[in-house]
């Protein structure tokens, strides 16, 4: 399984013509984002390579919910990470609480967007820069 040599569709391109693997550790945020990670979920199943959904160590509910709907909307995925939460933080910024459960599950989330309700009070002490934008009504 490659992890750290895939970040792009050009690494997956490469493992795959190098014979390098047999699955792919996809992380959402390493792998730039939903659309990309898509992708690479779409390429590792035309190129019968399976696909591990990964985590980052100490990602938040906001990276949890994002990764869990990921999940859930392709079907290609024979491993999952993530979910973590108060297992590894003190306190995580979403009043849900997605930290997998016993034996590792974890439940649908619903609710509009991610499904989760961020705190901005613990978002607060890690904003190092701030952009307010008007909208216009």
């Amino acid at each position: 399984m490659v992890d750290e040599s895939l970040c792009s569709m050009s690494d997956a391109k490469k493992l795959v013509d190098m014979d390098a693997c047999d699955f792919f550790n996809i992380r959402l945020s390493k792998c730039g984002g939903l659309f990309a990670s898509l992708e690479l979920a779409e390429f590792a199943r035309n190129y019968d390579k399976g696909c591990q959904l990964g985590c980052q160590v100490g990602e938040s509910a906001i990276l949890s919910a994002a990764g869990r709907h990921f999940a859930l909307g392709f079907a290609g995925f024979k491993y999952f990470e993530g979910s973590f939460g108060t297992h590894l933080l003190e306190k995580d910024v979403a009043v849900e609480n997605l930290t997998f459960r016993r034996r590792g599950i974890g439940r649908t989330i619903t609710g509009p967007g991610l499904g989760i309700r961020v705190l901005p009070e613990r978002i607060e002490p890690h904003v190092r820069k701030r952009h307010d934008i008007e909208v216009a009504q």
